[in-house]
């Protein structure tokens, strides 16, 4: 049987895309290059916010739209977890959910029989709740196994791949509804983890993205004493030097020396930490219920600098949160400035059903949203593009990953640096030819907002136009 699977959302999602890629392979099944070569066509779902569900029923229907009589249709993963009834409602073509601690069911699901219609899986849909007065719990798990000790191989194409290292989350921000669907925080055990990163490496896999709703309080459930710094000495133990490592979603208040002397330490950590700060304003962040101590966040930075040299730092900020003042949002405008991030993402807040923050008074309006999220984003882009300056005339390590074409006909390399995390920072062209998924060298010559220009650096590896 062919198969065809569809990943919506976050890296995380991609790694359980992957687990059932490997599932399927294991049994016999073959995977299809589009939807309409599928005789099942599988759709990881994304719930985060409003917009992502609507993008996934959009996503669904036009799916079923040209479903032939012998396809099937399986939603699994968040949203199918989160709001299964209104995926079998508003797409009564779906032949099957599965939740996000059911995806190990997929081998069942998709069976060997493509001509025989399933049913959808009947399961207890958990209810939920606001996340200030429910304590959410993972879904059950049966006599499916558990996502963090069973080996399965996984499906890895490219030069990069994401490990996850734990799922759900213990935090309770006002905004967020995840912990209503995923649960509390369950990390992988360290054994299983590196378990998968050496498959990886053997696989060829030059960059391991190391992903989890909370990262930095990975092991905490285990009991482990400093798990993150933990398992990132363990993981430099098997992951050769010539590869790269990377941490996404790094939680400030967790970050300890232990995880700063890593990534100074280990040459294959990249000197690169993305931390979701949300906002800087103290009253803002009681609001999210965040940590509000803006002080102490801003002498973490200046530590992370000073212990980790050339590090980049990523974050993540939401305009428009309900109760926000004009001197609220000067403050996150001041910080930005101030701080001088080389990466920053900005949300316009989104009224999540179910969440404290739905509840707020002073709900700011569309337009004012969309105006704070402009101006934020503009002087982002002005400070981004300074950051980047500074690399001009020094040479960066490059993972490639494919070719373009100048203006002028000539070829171009297209690549990252340790500076650049996968699908969502900017890139890095030279001129020249090199194969995708080697390291080579560059000389950066100019810099933009999102991107450097450069030249090759005499490697092995590369032949020059």
């Amino acid at each position: 049987m062919k198969y065809h699977v569809i990943t919506l959302g976050c890296p995380k999602n991609a790694v359980d895309s992957e687990g059932m890629h490997g599932l399927l392979q294991e049994q016999g099944h073959q995977a299809a290059e589009a939807p309409e070569g599928a005789d099942v066509i599988i759709v990881n779902t994304c719930s985060f916010i409003a917009r992502a569900r609507d993008e996934t029923v959009d996503v669904l229907q036009g799916l079923a739209q040209a479903l032939r009589p012998e396809q099937r249709l399986i939603a699994a993963g968040c949203m199918a977890q989160s709001h299964p009834e209104r995926l079998l409602a508003e797409v009564p073509a779906l032949h099957a959910t599965l939740g996000t601690q059911e995806w190990m069911r997929i081998s069942e699901v998709v069976g060997s029989a493509p001509l025989i219609p399933l049913t959808p899986v009947t399961r207890s849909v958990p209810v939920i709740l606001p996340v200030n007065v429910a304590k959410a719990e993972p879904a059950t798990l049966g006599e499916y196994g558990d996502w963090r000790t069973t080996a399965i191989k996984r499906h890895v194409t490219g030069p990069s791949a994401y490990l996850k290292i734990s799922d759900g989350c213990n935090l309770r921000c006002a905004f967020c509804s995840i912990p209503s669907f995923k649960g509390d925080m369950r990390s992988k055990p360290v054994g299983a983890i590196l378990g998968e990163a050496r498959e990886l490496v053997a696989a060829g896999v030059q960059e391991i993205v190391l992903v989890a709703q909370h990262l930095t309080d990975y092991g905490r459930d285990l009991r482990l004493q400093d798990g993150l710094a933990t398992l990132l000495h363990e993981l430099a133990q098997v992951v050769p030097e010539d590869r790269w490592i990377r941490l996404m979603y790094a939680y400030p208040q967790s970050i300890t020396r232990g995880v700063m002397a890593a990534l100074a330490t280990h040459p294959q950590l990249c000197r690169y930490l993305d931390m979701p700060l949300q906002h800087a304003h103290p009253a803002t962040l009681r609001r999210m219920r965040r940590p509000p101590d803006t002080e102490k966040t801003k002498a973490l930075l200046h530590e992370l600098r000073l212990m980790v040299p050339d590090i980049t730092l990523r974050t993540t900020f939401i305009v428009g949160f309900p109760g926000e003042t004009r001197e609220e949002y000067q403050a996150l405008l001041a910080f930005l400035e101030e701080m001088r991030f080389d990466r920053a993402g900005f949300f316009r807040y989104s009224q999540e059903a179910g969440t404290p923050a739905a509840l707020l008074p002073n709900q700011v309006s569309e337009r004012v949203k969309e105006r704070r999220f402009n101006e934020a984003s503009a002087l982002q882009q002005a400070i981004a593009q300074e950051q980047n300056r500074r690399w001009v005339g020094r040479s960066l390590r490059v993972l490639v990953e494919g070719q373009g074409t100048a203006e002028d006909g000539t070829p171009l390399v297209v690549g990252r640096s340790f500076r650049d995390a996968p699908e969502i920072d900017g890139l890095v062209w030279a001129r020249g030819i090199a194969t995708t998924g080697s390291f080579i060298d560059v000389k950066v010559t100019h810099a933009t907002p999102y991107d450097l220009w450069g030249m090759p650096v005499t490697a092995p590896e590369l032949v020059t136009a």
